[in-house]
Parts: C-alpha cells; sequence; structure tokens
C-alpha cells in the first residue's frame, strides 16, 4: 500500500461519540467507513495498526457541541482533560499530569504534526480541525517527546486546491455564550497552491461562577487565527505552512467549599479580580518529498511563542491574605528530520533525529498578610519576587521498523535515544513589613535559591522504544501484544515562595508497559470492536504532592505542592470500544475503560497528616503511602453515543435526534486521601439539516439532568483573622474540577462550495 504525506490526509469518521457513515447506497452493503490514522506517522487503517487508538473528526466533534479541548473527555472514555488556564491536565489511563510545573507532561500534544510545548494553549478553542486522534499507552519512537500514558495528535483543516469552499458555525448558549467560526479555502494555483483562513471568536459565562465578594460573574474570551498554505507542485513534493494565533482573556476566580457555600453553589470568594491573559503564535511547517525509489523525507519544523500572565487570590477567601503575580513568555523550537521507506514486501523502515530547545523566563511576585506570633497584633506582609530562568535542550535519534514475517504476522520494532539538558535557577528575594499607622517599616530581608546550585543543571538520558507483534487470524481478526518503555526526564519544581529545599528538583521517571489487545469486525462490516489490556510498571514516579503543610520563615504554616519521586507505582486496566450500524438510519457507538493505579513503594513522601509541625524551618511531615490510589482519575469511564436520523422530502432534508450518554466512577483526592463523586450525564441533540449536508440547524442540552459532581479539589493555605490578629485555618476548600452546569443552545452551520 503506498504511503501518502499527512498533509494529504483525507480522514474519515471514526471511534466511540462519532457519527458513522453509511457506506450503503442501493443494493450496496451496509457497511462502517474505514478508518483512516497516522499514529504510526504513516497513513494506515486503524484495523491494522497494533496500537489502542481512539479518533474523533473535526465534523463530529462540531456535531457534539464541542467547544473547548475539555470537551473532548466526553467524547472518549478513559480520557480526562482539565482546566481552562494556567493548572490544567490531559490524562489518560489513569495518569496524566497538573501541568503548573515545567514537567514533561505523561500525555503529550502535537498539532499539525509538530510536539506542543505549552499545551494550555490548546485549551480555548478547537476550530476548523481535519482530525484528532488519541494514542493510548506509552509513545517511545516515533514521537518528539517520550510519553509514558499516551499523546494526542490535532491535524487542522487543509486548503482545498480545486474549488472556493468553507463553512461558518455559530452557537450560542443559555449561559451568555456565543461561539463564532468560519474556515474558507481559496485555490491560488489550481491543483497545486491553495490556502485556508479560519478564525475563532467565543465569549462566555458557561462555567456559571460568581464571585459573591466581588458581586460579578465569571467571563471568558477567546479570538483564535489560523492560516493554512498547502503547496504540491508534483506528485513527490508538497509543503504545508500553518501560522495559528490565540489570545485568551479570561476569570479564573477559584471555586471554594465551605461556611455554607457547597461546590455546586458555584461560588467564587476571592477579595480581587483573579484574570488569566496568554497570547500564542505558532509557525509550523512540514515538507515530504518522495524518492524516485519510493524513499520519503519529511522536515518538520516549528517556532512557538507564547506568553502568559497570571494575576490570582492564592488563598481564595474575602480577605487580604495572599496573591500573586505571574508574567511568563515562553519560545520553543522544534525540528524533526525522517527517512521512511514505502510498501515494501517484507521491511518498513522509518529513522530520523529530533531537536528542540525552549527558553523561558517566568517572573513571580507575591504578597502575603500574616501575624507573627512573636509581635502580638501587628500584621506583616511579606513581598517576594524571584525570576525562574528555564532553558532545555533535547534531541533524540530513532528507528521504527515494520516485519512482515509471514503473510499474517508483523513484527514491529522501535527504538529512541533521548537526551534532555536543563538549566534552571529560580533565586528568591523576600522583603517583610511591619504594617504600623506611622507607615510601613522594613523589618528582614532574605535571599534564598529555589533550586539548589547542585540541581541547577540537570542532564538525563534514556532509551525508549516498542516491541509488537500482531497477526491477522482472517480477514476480519486482528490480535496484538506490544512491550512499550516511556519515560520522562526530571526538572526543578518552580513555586510562587520559598519551599523546603529538598522540594528543589526531581529525577526522572521511567516506565515499562505489557499490551494485549485486538480489533475485531463483525458483522461483514456493519460492527466492530477493539480491545486492550494493559499493564505498566513506574519507577521513580513522578508524583505531585498536593497541599503539603510545612515551616515557613516567621514561623508560620505555608502549603506546597511539588513534584516528589515515589519508588513505584503500578497501572492496570483495559480499554474497549464497540460500534455498529443498527440499520441505514440508526447508529451506536459505545466504550468502555476501567484502570486501577496505586503505589506499590511509597514510604516517606511529603503529606500533611494530623501530626505537629516541627518548628525548625522547612519541617513537614511525611506517609507511607503505599497501597493508595496513585491518581486522581476514577476506575470506571464509560461513554455511549447514538444517532437516529430520517428523511424530510419536502425540503430535501433530513431531521435527526442524537444522544451521548456519559458515566464515570468515583474520582479520588490525593490532598485529603477521599473518595470525591462520580456522576451519569447525558447530552441530547436535535436537529434539522440538508440531505447534502450543506446546512444544518441544532438544538441542544448539555447535562440534561443538571448533574453535579466534586472531581478534584485543593486545600487552602491559613489565612489571617484580622479582628483577633491571629493566624487561623481556611474556612474553605477550593474546588478545581467539577461538572459543568447543564447548558443550553442552538448552533447554526452553513457548508459551501463542497
Amino acid at each position: 500500500m503506498r504511503v501518502v504525506p499527512q498533509s494529504l490526509l483525507l480522514c474519515a469518521l471514526a471511534a466511540p461519540g462519532t457519527i458513522f457513515n453509511v457506506a450503503a447506497q442501493g443494493e450496496a452493503p451496509l457497511m462502517l467507513e474505514e478508518v483512516i490514522v497516522t499514529a504510526q506517522k504513516r497513513t494506515e487503517s486503524l484495523s491494522d495498526i497494533p496500537i489502542t487508538v481512539n479518533v474523533i473528526s473535526g465534523e463530529v466533534l462540531g456535531e457534539y457541541g464541542g467547544l473547548s479541548f475539555t470537551d473532548l473527555s466526553s467524547l472518549t472514555s478513559g480520557l480526562s482533560i482539565s482546566g481552562s488556564a494556567f493548572d490544567t491536565d490531559i490524562a489518560t489511563r489513569g495518569l496524566g499530569t497538573f501541568l503548573n510545573a515545567p514537567i514533561a507532561p505523561r500525555v503529550t500534544t502535537y498539532l499539525d504534526g509538530t510536539f506542543i510545548a505549552q499545551s494550555r494553549n490548546l485549551f480555548s478553542g478547537l476550530f476548523d480541525l481535519q482530525q484528532l486522534e488519541l494514542l493510548r499507552g506509552p509513545q517511545g519512537t516515533l514521537y518528539g517527546k517520550s510519553s509514558p500514558a499516551g499523546a494526542i495528535t490535532i491535524r487542522s483543516a487543509n486548503p482545498s486546491l480545486q474549488q472556493v469552499d468553507g463553512y461558518f458555525r455559530q452557537t450560542f448558549t443559555d449561559q451568555d455564550g456565543s461561539n463564532s467560526q468560519f474556515g474558507v479555502s481559496l485555490p491560488l494555483v489550481e491543483n497545486q497552491l491553495g490556502i485556508r483562513i479560519s478564525g475563532l471568536y467565543d465569549s462566555n459565562e458557561n462555567s456559571d461562577v460568581h464571585n459573591r465578594t466581588l458581586n460579578k460573574d465569571v467571563e471568558t474570551e477567546t479570538t483564535a487565527y489560523r492560516v493554512v498554505m498547502l503547496w504540491e507542485p508534483t506528485d513527490a513534493f508538497n509543503f504545508r505552512l500553518s501560522w495559528h494565533d490565540i489570545a485568551d482573556d479570561a476569570d479564573t476566580d477559584p471555586v471554594v467549599e465551605g461556611k455554607g457555600i457547597d461546590f455546586d453553589d458555584r461560588i467564587a470568594m476571592a477579595d480581587f479580580d483573579s484574570t488569566y491573559e496568554n497570547r500564542a503564535e505558532f509557525l509550523i511547517l512540514e515538507t515530504n518529498y518522495t524518492f524516485a525509489n519510493d524513499w520519503m523525507a519529511t522536515l518538520s519544523y516549528s517556532n512557538q511563542d507564547s506568553s502568559i500572565d497570571r494575576y490570582f487570590d492564592q488563598d481564595a477567601t474575602e480577605v487580604q491574605a495572599r496573591e500573586q503575580h505571574v508574567p511568563s513568555p515562553t519560545e520553543d523550537k522544534m525540528y524533526e528530520l525522517r527517512l521512511a521507506s514505502q510498501g515494501n514486501d517484507f521491511w518498513d523502515w522509518t529513522v530520523g533525529g529530533f531537536y528542540s530547545d525552549s527558553d523561558s523566563t517566568t517572573r513571580v511576585d507575591a504578597t502575603t498578610y500574616v501575624f507573627d506570633a512573636r509581635i502580638p497584633g501587628t500584621t506583616v506582609r511579606a513581598d517576594t519576587s524571584s525570576i525562574a530562568n528555564l532553558t532545555s535542550e533535547t534531541w533524540a535519534l530513532f528507528t521504527h521498523n515494520s516485519i512482515h514475517a509471514s503473510e499474517n504476522g508483523t513484527v514491529t520494532l522501535g527504538l529512541r535515544y533521548n537526551d534532555v539538558e536543563r538549566d534552571q535557577e529560580q533565586p528568591f528575594a523576600t522583603s517583610a513589613y511591619l504594617l504600623l499607622p506611622t507607615g510601613d517599616v522594613l523589618v528582614s530581608y532574605s535571599e534564598t535559591d529555589g533550586v539548589l546550585p547542585e540541581v541547577q543543571e540537570l542532564s538525563h538520558d534514556a532509551l525508549t522504544g516498542t516491541l509488537k507483534y500482531q497477526h491477522r487470524l482472517n480477514e476480519s481478526f486482528m490480535a496484538y501484544g506490544s512491550f512499550d518503555v516511556g519515560w520522562r526526564d526530571g526538572s526543578a519544581n518552580i513555586a510562587g515562595n520559598p519551599e523546603p529545599p529538598v522540594f528543589g528538583a526531581f529525577d526522572s521517571e521511567d516506565s515499562g508497559n505489557l499490551e494485549l489487545g485486538f480489533k475485531w469486525e463483525l458483522w461483514e462490516g456493519r460492527g466492530m470492536f477493539n480491545f486492550a489490556a494493559y499493564y505498566q510498571i513506574y519507577t521513580d514516579f513522578h508524583y505531585q504532592a498536593e497541599g503539603v503543610a510545612f515551616r515557613e520563615e516567621g514561623g508560620t504554616v505555608a502549603l506546597a505542592s511539588p513534584v516528589v519521586n515515589v519508588d513505584e507505582a503500578e497501572s492496570w486496566g483495559f480499554d474497549s470500544d464497540f460500534a455498529l450500524l443498527v440499520n441505514e438510519h440508526w447508529n451506536l457507538t459505545a466504550a468502555l475503560s476501567y484502570n486501577n493505579t496505586e503505589f506499590t513503594d511509597a514510604e516517606d513522601i511529603p503529606c500533611t497528616t494530623d501530626d505537629d509541625i516541627g518548628q525548625e524551618l522547612w519541617s513537614f511531615n511525611t506517609c507511607d503511602l503505599t497501597g493508595e490510589r496513585a491518581g486522581g482519575l476514577p476506575e470506571w469511564s464509560s461513554n455511549v453515543a447514538t444517532e437516529y436520523w430520517g428523511g424530510v422530502e419536502s425540503i430535501s432534508g433530513e431531521w435527526y435526534l442524537r444522544g451521548l450518554l456519559n458515566a464515570e466512577s468515583e474520582y479520588y483526592s490525593p490532598t485529603y486521601r477521599e473518595d470525591l463523586d462520580n456522576y451519569l450525564t447525558m447530552d441530547l441533540y436535535v436537529g434539522l439539516r440538508s440531505a447534502d449536508r450543506n446546512w444544518d440547524v441544532n438544538l441542544w442540552v448539555k447535562n440534561l439532568t443538571d448533574e453535579s459532581a466534586r472531581l478534584k479539589d485543593r486545600a487552602l493555605p491559613d489565612i489571617p483573622d484580622y479582628e483577633n490578629s491571629v493566624m487561623v485555618s481556611s474556612p474553605y476548600v477550593e474546588i478545581l474540577r467539577q461538572l459543568p452546569p447543564r447548558t443550553l443552545g442552538v448552533t447554526f452551520n452553513y457548508n459551501f462550495g463542497s
């Protein structure tokens, strides 16, 4: 089979939650469309690759009202995406990474073939996309960053080289929401050169959060543009250039629970506006050249500039206690060159190299108000400033080989050498003032190394890769087994205030994953069942120890959430999905995932306990977490999607009814070491569209029953009691993630030129 470049890919509809087109016309048999993926950097049928992959097309994302990156969670079981600003998390198979630190993610993201260093830039909005693929399990060979849990690849829409075409989509919601999207292709040289221009404007109050202290509702606004140029002067050469511009302005007032406030009241109590501004520009190039012997050379390059400005209330209360301002510009450059054979009878191979360099300067200005027991009745204000200078270089060499050992059996062997060099420092300067009626009096000044000198320069390297065997028992059934090695490099912890020096840095994490699975075509192509069971063991596991109480300068107690190494953790479970065309007007998909993730060797891990904290500077308590859950995600996750449609002859159209059901078992709080909530939600869509799908209008409701669930929380630090001049425990818990409220909407879509 000839392998074509990714930029030429015309994706099919696929995966749980996706509406499958019917391949039946007249007397033709009823069949699911073939699903095409690029998980192994080649265009291949999903049923032929020994990897667990879920696919969502841009069309289906629009049909299910996918307005943000977090909406992907509801279309795929076992995938959890949370956060909309600085603190973000993408997780699958029970584990993710709370990306509020310079730490390599467990689930990496790729846009138009390049690794995205700051994945939070993708959270604000999804528009004019061709296809998204979720690859589960370690990705240790072909992708720019080795990832132990999985990867998400996103491909923006290509321009048409034949005709002017495009679309316009408008959505309104009952939460003062408006989402406008467009895309238009302009062929400049027929069949050779074209551009596509697309954009997004979104403004909403979809979180339904109200700041009671300031008497205001939380709002978000996103403006984004994209230009894609595609040049194909010959069959052997193509050149694709995409430019992405993203601007986010959001209120991030933290939701709290306590003092008579329940989490599903969606109340914030912060005494000033917590805001988040993000500006990002990506330039991504990909070019392919096919030699006369059918070898293909691929060069990709990206330049990623982003700037985050975050001003937030650390204590999340109505009193003046802790506040922080964090402006953080970053620049990342990525290069990849690979050479691959195509369509060989015995051995298909890929060799290549990857290089990236990253540079960020994060300034942290923090202000803390406390009562010092040594000076009764007097308020102390501590002003802390720091600049975290972080640079890193990553390079890798890799090879990926598929050996067709027999007519029905294929061995895949991939190997990658990874090398990461990091330079990182964060010196703190803290000035403490007594606040007196006559004015502020400086009483102390101190300087602290946030990153100890011995770990300011880190070097990590590792071998990762894959060994797979797949065997096709017959035309409809393929089974496979694989062993994959994942890895993440270590780094320094970057904090807003000085923390215990032992929290300064953490070592790299290794993992090995054993997976057995099959892909089974049912009922002569009308159905498909995919299943994979896995067992993964982690060494020096990266664990974010949430809300660790420690003794800071001045004798007060503060909270830290450092990443620390845990000796060993394991993760095991299964992923499964099923699709069926019941008849020519009705389709059904379902997915079920189970994951059990726990610590198997986790002694002396920093934590908060009921025991008193030592009086010495930087004292904190530890726990033995062996046998406890290593992540906060649910063990069970499932979804069911279905659509039924019929004809409306008078307008040459179709009516349809679409439903999406999601259910998950209890989430877990690492902060409080207790179960949180489970949930069951239903989304319904009813609409009318033309038979040729050129126009579509639908009314929808998400979370029909207005189900509420607390999914992630965080402890808050002590705050000053100004009336009694003492420090007291916070009366609140911060709610980091909960189910979105019931949302009603209407979407209009018009396609032209196709």
